[in-house]
């Protein structure tokens, strides 16, 4: 067992960019991020010229990562945003590097224990987690317990198959990949960020609002899908895009439309996470005190 006042290392690995910061005093303070890198020997250098630039007596480090966690085993399975992380004792890897407990978790489960223990979960006990960024992860909690299956795998929403081309909901649902497609239709050389998007779209522009209605039918499409599977009290919705004012609220109207479509007797309790992009950082930190028996 730890003490609770000593700081935590905290990360979260994403596919485009790894962020972290310091667990100290019941707060999350420093934080920064970078680039993620496109291998594990620099990733793991990177990682550890973060821990060492605090020189803080760390209690441990508390890991946010994609794909199909196995959180005792301490390896990833099966495929995600970051390939390279997967199919190795990474745990026990970290835990060598670092010198100190490490605890792993999947980045929509962080999210999912954040909201629960302290967020916009913390009153249900029945909440689905659709987490938006690279990919479309997510989380389902039952009578207040974190539900990840045999495989370690529920919740990974982003492998829905959309389409009878075999399109998923990662691949349409995905702010990034939203922003490819705008960018190879319009034909341009620079790389677009999904905010271009937005704000080319409320600017007028009709390709840019076409690709964002495309995006939020589809996120609408497979939310209405897990609702009527799952019947959740409430729906999270967590990624950097549940920022942009009007997405979420959008996205539930969208939601209950086609519930009132298809004559579902059901209401859509649809809210943004309240930790927003801190929330996969809160949530490792509460899997490492849930490992640590705290």
């Amino acid at each position: 067992m730890t003490n609770q006042a000593e700081p935590l290392l905290v990360i979260d690995i994403g596919g485009t960019t790894v962020k972290y910061g310091v667990w100290a005093d019941d707060q999350l303070r420093q934080k920064d991020r970078f680039d993620t890198p496109a291998s594990w020997p620099e990733l793991l250098a990177k990682l550890t010229t973060v821990k060492d630039s605090f020189a803080l007596p760390f209690a441990g480090v508390a890991v946010s990562l994609p794909g199909g966690v196995d959180t005792v085993v301490g390896k990833i399975s099966g495929t995600s945003a970051v390939d390279y992380l997967n199919d190795f004792p990474i745990k026990a890897t970290l835990r060598t590097a670092f010198g100190v407990p490490v605890t792993i978790q999947n980045d929509a489960n962080c999210a999912a224990l954040a909201e629960s223990w302290r967020g916009n979960a913390k009153d249900v006990t029945d909440t689905l987690f659709l987490i938006v960024g690279t990919g479309v992860g997510g989380a389902v909690t039952r009578n207040g317990e974190l539900i990840t299956g045999q495989d370690h795998f529920a919740g990974e929403f982003g492998y829905m198959v959309m389409t009878p081309a075999n399109e998923t909901l990662s691949q349409l649902g995905s702010p990034v990949r939203m922003a490819q497609r705008y960018q190879r239709l319009r034909e341009l050389p620079t790389a677009m960020t999904a905010e271009d998007v937005f704000d080319l779209a409320n600017n007028g522009d009709t390709l840019a609002q076409q690709c964002v209605g495309d995006l939020l039918n589809w996120l609408s499409l497979g939310a209405y899908n897990l609702y009527v599977g799952l019947n959740p009290q409430r729906l999270l919705i967590g990624g950097g895009i549940s920022a942009r004012p009007g997405f979420v609220a959008d996205l539930q109207r969208r939601i209950q439309h086609l519930m009132h479509q298809q004559r579902a007797a059901l209401t859509a309790d649809v809210r943004p996470c309240l930790f927003l992009n801190d929330a996969n950082l809160i949530g490792a930190v509460r899997q490492f005190y849930l490992e640590m028996g705290e």
